[in-house]
C-alpha cells in the first residue's frame, strides 16, 4: 500500500506534471528600439505627433497662379497663408515628413489628411495650364517643387520683360523709398532665379529687346523654358536660344520683303494709271459717266457737244479735227 501523502500518477496517457518540475527561463529585456516602438505606439493613440489641421483658406486673397501673371506675389502669399495655419508650410519644403506608418499609424493618417488638404487648396488657386504641370504629383512638396521649377525657367523673353520693368522703376516722393527698394529687390531676385547670365543668354536678351515691336514672333520664345533648361527634371522642356530667334527673324524678314514687294507693285500700278490719266483729255459734262478720254465737244451724253450721236461718230469727228 502507498501512503496517502505520496504523489499518485493517473493511469491515463495524459500526464500531469508537478509544479516542482517547471523550469522558468527568464525573457531577455526589450531592446531600446522595442521600448521606443511600444512607447510611440501607446502615445500615438492618445497624443499623435501630427494632428489634423483644418485650413483657413479665407486668408488667401490673390488671383490664380498663371504663367502670364506675376507669380512672386502669389508664391509669397500662399506660403504666408500656410504659415498662419499652424505652420503647415513645412509640408512644402520637407520640414514636416510623414511619420512611421507602423509605429505611428494615427499620426501617419493625419499627415496624409493634411497633405491632401494642401494639395486641394493649391489646386484651387492655379489655372488649368498649371494643373497639367502638377498632374501626377502626390505630395505637397513634390507639387510645390514642380511649380517653382516651372516659374523659374520662364525663358529669355520673360527675363527681358523683368529687366525692362526694373529699369522703369524710379524713386519718387509719391512712394516710400523703402517700398521702391523692396520692389527692385524682388525683381532682381526673380531675374536671377530664372537663370545665371551667360554669353548666350545675354545675346538672346539684347536680341529680344531689339525686336520688341515684332510681338507676333515672340510667341514661341514666350512658351519656351529658356536657353538651358534641365531636361532631367523636366523632360518636356522647350529650349530656345539665339539660333531660334535668328530663325524667327529670318521668317519675319521674308514676310516683310514679301509685303514690301507687293506694296511696290501696287504703287507702281497706281503711278502708271495716274501718269496715263494726266496726259488724256477730260470731259466737263456733268452727266458724262466716263470723263477721261474726250472733251465736252465730243461727248455723246446729254448736254455734250455730240449728244445723241454714237461713240463711233464722235471718234471720227475727233480724228477729222
Amino acid at each position: 500500500m502507498t501512503s496517502s501523502t505520496e504523489n499518485t500518477w493517473p493511469s491515463s496517457s495524459l500526464s500531469i506534471i508537478s509544479i516542482h518540475n517547471l523550469i522558468f527561463i527568464p525573457l531577455p529585456p526589450p531592446s531600446l528600439a522595442e521600448i521606443q516602438f511600444m512607447t510611440a505606439l501607446a502615445s500615438d493613440t492618445t497624443r499623435p505627433s501630427i494632428a489634423i489641421i483644418t485650413l483657413n483658406t479665407s486668408l488667401f486673397k490673390h488671383d490664380s497662379l498663371s504663367k502670364d501673371q506675376n507669380d512672386f506675389s502669389w508664391k509669397r502669399q500662399f506660403i504666408q497663408t500656410l504659415q498662419m495655419n499652424q505652420g503647415v508650410d513645412g509640408y512644402l519644403d520637407g520640414r514636416i515628413l510623414p511619420p512611421n506608418r507602423d509605429s505611428e499609424p494615427c499620426a501617419y493618417s493625419n499627415w496624409n489628411v493634411n497633405n491632401g488638404s494642401i494639395l486641394g487648396f493649391m489646386g484651387l488657386l492655379i489655372d488649368d495650364v498649371e494643373q497639367e504641370v502638377i498632374d501626377g504629383a502626390t505630395t505637397a512638396q513634390a507639387t510645390w517643387n514642380l511649380l517653382v521649377q516651372r516659374h523659374a525657367q520662364e525663358g529669355p523673353v520673360k527675363q527681358v520683360q523683368l529687366i525692362q520693368e526694373a529699369f522703369n522703376v524710379c524713386y519718387s516722393s509719391s512712394e516710400k523709398y523703402s517700398t521702391t527698394s523692396l520692389k527692385l529687390t524682388t525683381l532682381n531676385k526673380h531675374i536671377w532665379d530664372m537663370g545665371l547670365l551667360s554669353s548666350e543668354l545675354f545675346l538672346c536678351i539684347i536680341m529680344i529687346n531689339s525686336m520688341s515691336k515684332l510681338l507676333m514672333f515672340l510667341n514661341s520664345a514666350l512658351l519656351s523654358d529658356g536657353t538651358n533648361p534641365d531636361f532631367t527634371k523636366n523632360p518636356t522642356a522647350r529650349k530656345y536660344d539665339s539660333t531660334d530667334i535668328k530663325r524667327a527673324l529670318d521668317m519675319a524678314q521674308g514676310l516683310v520683303d514679301s509685303d514690301s514687294k507687293a506694296t511696290d507693285i501696287a504703287l507702281s500700278a497706281q503711278t502708271s494709271q495716274k501718269s496715263n490719266s494726266q496726259g488724256r483729255p477730260k470731259c466737263s459734262n456733268p452727266t458724262c459717266p466716263k470723263l477721261i478720254g474726250h472733251t465736252n465737244d465730243y461727248c455723246v451724253s446729254p448736254g455734250g457737244g455730240m449728244a445723241g450721236r454714237t461713240i463711233t461718230e464722235s471718234r471720227e469727228a475727233c480724228l477729222e479735227d
